[in-house]
């Protein structure tokens, strides 16, 4: 999918939001979020672009546009609840993951990002990691901010435990 896309979606659902805040009083409120993580694992590729090896068997693409987890016990314990980007006043890409910590246990992660042109060739160096700690049962925001400009056609962020 190209970043313009991605920024005109992350531009829409700015604009829905506040017919939202109308509704909330509809929202179910006072409950402790509970997540099926088996289900985020086992749903299937987004269907776009993604990083494929020379040798295609040789390891599962990688989905672009997304977030890759390098742990498989991250993905039991945190679901990635919605990934934005959006095209910033220089024309840069500014890249915001949603993550949910879905155990009773404090977590720390980190994330990094990275920017690439149409042609999966990166546009910059990878960000440098960032912790993010999540309370138990609550939501964490990751934010990375391209410098390669209108060259940023894709990107992938990766999450780790924190080392």
């Amino acid at each position: 999918m190209r970043m313009d896309r991605l920024g005109l979606a992350a531009i829409g659902l700015a604009v829905v939001v506040p017919g939202l805040l109308a509704s909330a009083a509809q929202a179910r409120e006072n409950r402790v979020v509970q997540c099926e993580t088996f289900r985020a694992r086992a749903a299937p590729s987004a269907g776009g672009p993604a990083l494929i090896a020379n040798v295609s068997t040789s390891m599962t693409p990688i989905d672009l546009n997304s977030v890759l987890f390098t742990d498989r016990k991250l993905g039991r314990s945190m679901v990635v609840e919605a990934v934005f980007a959006q095209r910033t006043p220089t024309n840069g890409v500014k890249l915001t993951a949603r993550v949910v910590n879905c155990t009773s246990q404090a977590l720390a992660v980190q994330f990094r990002s990275n920017f690439m042109d149409a042609n999966q060739i990166p546009t910059e160096k990878a960000s440098a990691w960032k912790t993010v700690y999540l309370s138990p049962r609550a939501t964490a925001v990751y934010e990375e901010s391209s410098i390669g400009r209108d060259r940023v056609d894709a990107f992938l962020i990766e999450l780790r435990p924190n080392l």
